[in-house]
């Protein structure tokens, strides 16, 4: 029975950990292990307060300052290969998952040994039967990405594992001699796009990436990082789709930047939002920072406002 390590990165809302980790106490996989890295300075937390919540809860890192999606996950990754993982699970503490999901992904995956890596069909916490992700296209012209099915409600108990060119790291389980061949995620994403470019990875070096229809669980969107219009959202969106562009479409970066600048004008002309000004300033620094070769998480004031 394969070894599974699963990597939780938490921030900072304790409410989201708990509810993810009682979810999974349910989990009826076996053979599983859980790591949190705890990945901000504000609070450090105690293994044996925390395993009160999952049994198979084995380690906590806590980080002294927040290291970014990437390298906070890197640090689980390495711990959970050094360990004997066979597998790794990296799951968003925003999750709530089901009993099942891990058992049906992993019997999807030792299907095919050009398997890179596989994740569940996501759907919204708010709107259960709602989907938000079930498998993505990458767009080499224009750095955009296509969802397969996305936001439709049906749900189909019999449908096949979709070939997708990614897996979203909200829930992405990946074997560890995946990783020993593309690597790990690439720590120059700070915050968003990190998933797409190691799907992308994973392809090139000759694997198929798959979402699993029968493999279910429930995000709480953003909620790490203050919401879908939260400051912070919208510098690392901004300023990590302009790094991929760079690694993968570098003919659309005028267009990108074209684009970007005609919303930092609409926002500051016609946008009735009240923090339009702020929204815009997110958006420029994104575009400096990142001609910067910035890679760490950004202005200061971003945190404070998300």
């Amino acid at each position: 029975m394969p070894k599974v390590f699963i990597i939780i990165l938490h921030l900072g809302n304790f409410q989201v950990l708990k509810e993810c980790l009682i979810s999974c106490r349910n989990i009826s996989y076996p053979d599983h292990e859980i790591i949190i890295i705890n990945n901000g300075p504000d609070s450090r937390m105690n293994l044996n307060t925390m395993s009160k919540l999952d049994d198979n809860l084995s380690l906590v890192i806590n980080n002294n300052s927040n290291l970014g999606y990437a390298r906070g996950n890197n640090i689980g990754v390495r711990e959970a290969v050094s360990c004997g993982a066979d597998w790794v699970m990296l799951l968003n503490d925003d999750t709530v998952v089901s009993e099942d999901f891990l058992s049906i992904l992993l019997e999807t995956a030792e299907k095919s040994p050009d398997t890179g890596m596989v994740g569940p069909k996501i759907f919204y916490y708010d709107s259960p039967e709602s989907v938000w992700f079930d498998g993505a296209h990458f767009d080499f012209k224009t750095c955009s990405i296509n969802t397969l099915n996305s936001y439709a409600s049906e749900i189909n108990e019999h449908s096949a594992a979709l070939e997708s060119d990614y897996i979203t790291g909200c829930a992405l389980l990946i074997k560890s001699h995946v990783i020993d061949k593309i690597g790990l995620l690439n720590e120059r994403f700070f915050l968003y796009w990190e998933d797409v470019d190691w799907g992308l990875r994973a392809k090139k070096a000759g694997l198929k990436n798959f979402v699993v229809p029968q493999s279910r669980i429930w995000h709480k969107v953003s909620a790490s990082t203050g919401g879908m219009d939260s400051l912070l959202r919208a510098y690392h969106k901004t300023r990590s789709h302009l790094l991929m562009a760079s690694l993968y479409a570098p003919a659309a970066m005028t267009r990108l930047h074209v684009s970007f600048f005609r919303d930092i004008a609409w926002l500051l002309i016609k946008s009735s939002d009240k923090n339009r000004v702020l929204r815009a300033r997110a958006y420029m620094a994104a575009i400096i920072d990142y001609h910067r070769g910035r890679t760490d998480g950004g202005p200061n004031w971003l945190w404070n406002k998300q």
